[in-house]
């Protein structure tokens, strides 16, 4: 009885001794970074060292200091908070260019434009050499100016030609689907669709496109996600199940998380029942309206990113995945976005933490593609002597589909040496919207 009587007093003075969570003023930098350790112990993909951190910190340097060394993706935001996004070209300005050398000199080449943008207004087009940003000259490597370039209410380019753009900077939406057309060469039909990011806005224009196809008979699918860089694994699955021949039931993703979430299986309906709120497709009617192909020409750049990689290798058991163009950028995890709540918050905007939790995998678990993704057909864009409009039958990777290229063997091609100085490698987080 007395050593049971010891045991309970042992036991008391030890809970006693446990230390309650501090608490601290909602909204205070404190309580944002509580809570944001908090929730990367429980669900960030590394082991969260806890010492050397000071809480009183900016939560978003806090953050960053939380993040593994090979963690390049995971990100923190406050809602109106514009110094907490990452600006880039293309959702700034409504452009997006690429600096590369070929024989000793630097050029500056537009490789894109959003449709209905002021860039676009102007008469800026993919393919255009430029001259000059503001009062940088482009012949040389700008990277260590993009970010005060970016921070500016607007821009100045000069064109080759010597025509000036005035360009202001807005938040600029994109649209889903930039390009789509019917191709045909030798009686054959080619449907190409220019798929800017993975996200349900474009999910009704996407299913109507792809009724022009079948009503045209095409045949073959090219998906041009050579500058997409990712999106919502939901409309990935999404995509799969309107172009491919797979069943709503077949494994899509392996995730594997820490040991606190572990691994999980999706299927391509599981996948797909994890969209926003506000979108409700169902798999049954997707598949009623899908082409049902065996084989796919998909397009890919070192910008193709996240779920784009995803299409790539999560369909390979399933179609005849036929990658043409470079290797893609290597971004093989997906993260969960996680909000705070009022007691956090306080009466100040809330915060949006989206770290890495899963590393994924195809249904055969095949992954681990940090090196990027390898195509069959090697094909750097920037090799020919222009840039051509998307769905262009003279653009070379779109070429190497139509014209059997693909049956030649990677690198076969003699292509001038083509060294990148200068593209962006803003990437989206690759998102689970449930846990």
């Amino acid at each position: 009885m007395k050593y049971y009587v010891a045991i309970l007093l042992i036991l008391s003075l030890l809970f006693s001794c446990q230390k309650e969570p501090v608490h601290y003023d909602s909204g205070s930098n404190e309580a944002i970074n509580q809570w944001i350790l908090k929730n990367m112990d429980d669900y960030y993909f590394w082991k969260i060292n806890h010492s050397g951190h000071n809480l009183s910190d900016n939560p978003i340097q806090f953050f960053q200091n939380l993040l593994h060394k090979d963690d390049h993706y995971s990100t923190i935001v406050q809602n109106m908070n514009l110094a907490s996004y990452k600006n880039n070209f293309e959702t700034s300005f409504g452009f997006d260019f690429i600096q590369v050398k070929r024989e000793g000199s630097i050029q500056a080449i537009v490789t894109l434009v959003v449709p209905g943008s002021q860039a676009e207004e102007m008469g800026l087009k993919r393919g255009d050499v430029l001259l000059k940003i503001n009062d940088l000259n482009l012949n040389a490597d700008i990277s260590g100016s993009v970010e005060k370039i970016l921070n500016g209410n607007s821009l100045n380019l000069m064109r080759k030609d010597g025509k000036e753009f005035k360009i202001a900077s807005a938040y600029i939406a994109q649209p889903g689907i930039y390009k789509a057309a019917t191709i045909e060469v030798d009686n054959k039909k080619f449907g190409y669709v220019y798929l800017s990011h993975f996200n349900f806005d474009s999910g009704y224009d996407l299913i109507r496109e792809i009724q022009k196809f079948k009503n045209e008979q095409v045949t073959d699918i090219i998906l041009d996600l050579r500058y997409n860089p990712g999106g919502q694994v939901s409309y990935a699955a999404f995509c799969a199940l309107l172009l491919g021949n797979v069943n709503p039931t077949d494994r899509f993703v392996q995730m594997v998380g820490n040991s606190k979430v572990g691994k999980k299986e999706y299927s391509f309906i599981d996948a797909l029942s994890t969209q926003p709120d506000g979108y409700s497709f169902k798999a049954e009617d997707i598949k009623s309206k899908s082409l049902n192909l065996s084989r796919i020409y998909i397009l890919s750049s070192k910008q193709s990113a996240s779920a784009s990689e995803l299409m790539i290798n999560n369909l390979q058991p399933y179609m005849n995945v036929i990658q043409i163009g470079e290797s893609t950028m290597g971004k093989d995890m997906a993260s969960i976005n996680i909000t705070s709540d009022n007691e956090t918050s306080g009466n100040g905007y809330k915060w949006i933490m989206s770290p890495l939790v899963y590393q994924l995998f195809n249904s055969k678990g095949e992954g681990n593609y940090k090196t990027g993704l390898k195509p069959q057909i090697n094909i750097n864009e920037f090799s020919a002597e222009e840039l051509y409009p998307f769905g262009d039958i003279r653009d070379p990777l779109i070429q190497a589909a139509v014209n059997g290229e693909v049956k030649l063997k990677a690198g076969s091609r003699n292509e001038p040496t083509i060294e990148v100085v200068y593209r962006s490698k803003t990437a989206l987080q690759m998102v689970m919207d449930e846990i």
